[in-house]
């Protein structure tokens, strides 16, 4: 596929709320809009806060995650409140820590191919195949769906005199039409990749062909099939919005990867929409010899080798998260066609996937420890935040926002456990301000999207620095001090949010980065139990100056 705030400390006391909490909303609530927006490019290795000239700065980058709940995101020590339970914050710690590896980032599968050309009809997911969410790969396709017909791919000739009769192919291929395969190969065009907000066509990174969705025309569908039913249930399990929240398929391209080389560098998708979470690839039955599918995410592989091995005929697909790192290995000989779609979230019910069972996953070990914790009155009796830095990459930064929808997996599972409690949840970007002498550390900054515009202006000290960053950049008034911190951020997930230029001997050019975490706001405890949140911020509300001054957020 192509390579398609922070905010004032405070000293003692509360913050004002977070602005764009999300308390919990029914089911029946509409999203907003869904609006495209581009992807901030992630060519810079430097991690976050890293300045040009700062060589010697302190970096998390060659560290393993560690989620220590008493350390703050700066990696110093955090001294937990009395009030706040030791053992129950490490309960919910290490079960959280537990379950970095145990979410699926890839699911994959079979469907046979019948001899005959019969109409399919799915059926509905199992009790079996639904107690089975760690399933990430399944030989069966069975009781999904049942056989395939043989699947038909016609596409329009660029020599229009030529014959329909040779614009046409069907897998597995026929004697008859198995001919056209060249003509198919003549027709398409070099695949290019995405790098810096451009086409590239570049053989030593990608080698492959490609035809456009408006050429060609097929009679495969992933809906009938019950494939994506299956990546529902796998990759956005939700039983509290089955009914509301759909997978979208759009057709993206028809690829080609001949051998002896054809391959793909390892390289991650541009999303085309704030919309879409991942990415389906299925492979037609055409016999080759190499071409496997890795994909990579937190140093874990899930590889899908398509590699004909089987006498009975058969479709293979395999879906995965769109911030997957992932790679086609070289294709040794034949041809490795396959069919590739982005997947989107979206509330149209023209999408929706037939009935099925949806997986409860609200009596999961990490679920049952987050409403351990919040149901107890010795925690945070007065209210305050937890903080979670996500797992996954999400435009955090972009001026629309992140879908939280478009969650996944732990970070998914986080956000929902604590919003169904009557917790208010939202997702912001975490800034760590470039030192601006060596060796001199800058707290952590918490606070709403980034404006893109020029500001002139020149610092030559903390506080200085710290004004120009806080009332330019509209943040809150919530230190990430006052968040209690369930991990430390992975800087694999890192987006840059603003440039600079610092002076010193020479002018050097800066990437301030942020981190994307979700801000979860406990109400406090009244009459034994949490008091619901009084006030809902709208994501696009400009924060005030008298919101800035220091309230607690629920008297």
């Amino acid at each position: 596929m192509d390579s398609q705030d922070a905010s004032q400390p405070v000293e003692t006391g509360y913050s004002a709320p977070v602005p764009g909490i999300a308390p919990p909303r029914p089911p029946s609530e509409e999203d907003p809009q869904i609006a495209p927006s581009p992807s901030i490019g992630g060519e810079h290795s430097r991690p976050v806060g890293w300045s040009l000239q700062d060589e010697d700065y302190e970096s998390w980058e060659d560290e393993e995650m560690d989620t220590s709940i008493e350390s703050t995101a700066d990696g110093t020590d955090q001294e937990i409140p009395d009030d706040v339970p030791g053992d129950q914050l490490g309960a919910l710690q290490h079960c959280v820590e537990s379950n970095y590896k145990e979410f699926l980032f890839a699911c994959g599968g079979t469907i046979p191919i019948s001899s005959k050309h019969q109409q399919n009809t799915p059926g509905p997911i199992s009790k079996e195949t639904a107690s089975r969410p760690e399933s990430a790969f399944s030989k069966s396709w069975s009781p999904t769906s049942g056989p395939h017909p043989p699947v038909t791919l016609r596409w329009d000739p660029n020599d229009v005199s030529a014959p329909a009769s040779q614009s046409k192919l069907i897998f597995p291929t026929k004697e008859t039409t198995a001919g056209n395969l060249k003509h198919l190969l003549a027709e398409m065009k070099p695949a290019t990749f995405g790098r810096g907000g451009e086409d590239v066509y570049d053989e030593s990174y990608r080698k492959a062909s490609k035809l456009e969705p408006q050429n060609f025309s097929t009679n495969f569908c992933p809906y009938s099939t019950g494939i994506i039913g299956e990546i529902s249930q796998l990759l956005l399990p939700d039983p509290e919005r089955a009914d509301q929240r759909i997978i979208k398929a759009e057709l993206y391209k028809l690829n080609v990867y001949t051998g002896p080389s054809g391959h793909f560098r390892s390289h991650v998708d541009t999303p085309r929409s704030r919309s879409q979470f991942g990415s389906l690839v299925v492979c037609l039955p055409v016999k080759h010899e190499g071409g496997a599918l890795e994909v990579r995410h937190n140093d874990e592989v899930m590889k899908f080798d398509w590699a004909s091995t089987s006498e009975q005929p058969e479709l293979q697909w395999a879906a995965f998260y769109s911030d997957c790192e992932h790679e086609v290995f070289p294709v040794q000989s034949g041809h490795r066609i396959t069919l590739t779609y982005n997947l989107y979230v979206t509330f149209n019910s023209i999408h929706r996937l037939g009935s099925f069972n949806p997986l409860n996953n609200t009596q999961t070990p990490l679920d049952r420890e987050i409403e351990a914790l919040v149901g107890d009155p010795t925690f945070l009796p007065d209210g305050g935040h937890i903080g979670f830095h996500t797992t996954h990459t999400y435009p955090h930064n972009d001026s629309e926002g992140c879908l939280e929808d478009t969650l996944k997996g732990l970070d998914m599972v986080i956000w929902r456990g604590f919003q169904r409690l009557g917790c208010g949840v939202c997702l912001r970007p975490v800034l760590q301000p470039t030192p601006y002498i060596i060796n001199v550390k800058l707290p952590f900054k918490l606070g709403r999207t980034f404006k893109l515009e020029a500001i002139d202006g020149e610092v030559e000290s903390k506080d200085a620095w710290d004004e120009l960053v806080q009332y330019d950049w509209g943040l809150e008034h919530l230190s990430v001090e006052d968040i209690t911190w369930l991990n430390k951020p992975t800087l694999k997930t890192k987006k840059a949010a603003f440039a600079y230029t610092v002076y010193g001997n020479e002018a050097s050019s800066c990437l301030a980065y942020t981190i994307c975490s979700i801000i979860v706001s406990v109400p406090k405890i009244v009459e034994g139990k949490r008091a619901n949140l009084e006030t809902t911020f709208d994501v696009d509300v400009v924060v005030e100056e008298e919101d800035w001054e220091k309230r607690s957020p629920w008297d």
